[in-house]
């Protein structure tokens, strides 16, 4: 079986269609068309479980897929992947549109201040309720201007400047990072 920290998720897997053991899936792609290039797919279960499976047949309707796995011809079949997810190894992932980022590729990028300054690294971009945010770790060396702790930045203009793919870097506004963090460094950043 193969390692699914190797693999993204396409798709969750919903409620099975008809009788013909098609089984509808919302994407979790930018691309709808996407489930036409889906072949070998490996089926992770709500309870861990993994399984390697073949898409013999896929429609779309409306913004949903509906799947059809090789060997599974009924509704009652397809009924223990409900809640599945539908991943595929990283290989074969599309290529983000222009001007958008998989957050996940944004791990590890440096953090440097409008002035060209390399202050830190990008340790995680979190999904909140309202806004991502990236979770920055100063620096040695900066810790004493900015915190000693991770902070949560908001992935907004007024904080995040810029993004250089190419680089690897995050440029931020060092006033709003300040505010962000936990000790007072008011003083000794003037």
């Amino acid at each position: 079986m193969p390692d699914s920290s190797n693999y993204i998720t396409v798709c969750q897997l919903m409620r099975a269609h008809g009788v013909k053991g098609y089984i509808k899936a919302m994407p979790l792609t930018y691309d709808l068309e996407r489930h036409t290039s889906l072949k070998n797919v490996l089926v992770q279960k709500t309870n861990g479980e993994t399984l390697e499976l073949e898409i013999e047949d896929s429609r779309q309707a409306n913004t949903l897929w509906l799947l059809k796995f090789k060997g599974y011809d009924t509704p009652e079949s397809v009924a223990f992947l409900v809640n599945g997810d539908v991943m595929i190894s990283e290989s074969e992932r599309l290529p983000a549109p222009e001007g958008q980022y998989y957050l996940d590729d944004l791990e590890g990028f440096r953090v440097h201040t409008e002035d060209g300054r390399d202050i830190g690294e990008v340790l995680e971009v979190v999904e909140l309720p309202t806004v991502n945010a990236f979770d920055i770790k100063f620096d040695a060396e900066f810790e004493s201007e900015f915190s000693t702790k991770s902070v949560l930045a908001p992935w907004i203009g007024d904080c995040v400047k810029a993004i250089d793919e190419d680089g690897k870097f995050i440029v931020c506004d060092s006033d709003y990072l300040r505010a962000l963090c936990p000790e007072d460094h008011s003083a000794e950043a003037r």
